[in-house]
């Protein structure tokens, strides 16, 4: 098979897999339907996978390994707690806590969401 032909039925397989997976109906039921031989269907799936897994690794295989920095970077983030009296902050009882590592948070129920989004994003950037 020549490039051109090749190049187009490509084209057609790849419309018709996406078509049929866009669908929500099981592969060999939507062949089925639309008279497409099932056999056909996964010959073409599996090939334009392989080709596709091809071009990834030729692709990344040129491409300039990245330069990892030596020293991970470090973000602070400043936490402003409501001021509590002494008599609250010993009858504390958290309703939440989170442990990561080596630290833990304990968390009320009357904490804000802008505490809570920040605290989130803290837990996530590791």
């Amino acid at each position: 098979m020549d490039r051109i032909t090749h190049k187009v039925r490509c084209e057609q397989w790849t419309k018709i897999i996406k078509e049929c997976l866009a669908s929500g109906m099981s592969k060999t039921a939507w062949c089925r339907e639309h008279g497409i031989s099932d056999k056909a269907f996964f010959y073409w799936q599996r090939r334009l996978r392989e080709e596709a897994y091809i071009s990834t690794i030729e692709s990344s295989s040129s491409l300039p390994a990245v330069s990892v920095p030596e020293e991970p970077s470090v973000d602070f983030v400043e936490l402003r707690l409501p001021e509590q009296s002494a008599v609250s902050s010993a009858a504390f009882r958290p309703d939440v806590i989170i442990r990561k590592n080596s630290f833990s948070i304990e968390i009320s129920n009357t904490a804000s969401a802008e505490l809570l989004s920040r605290i989130g994003g803290l837990l996530h950037a590791e």
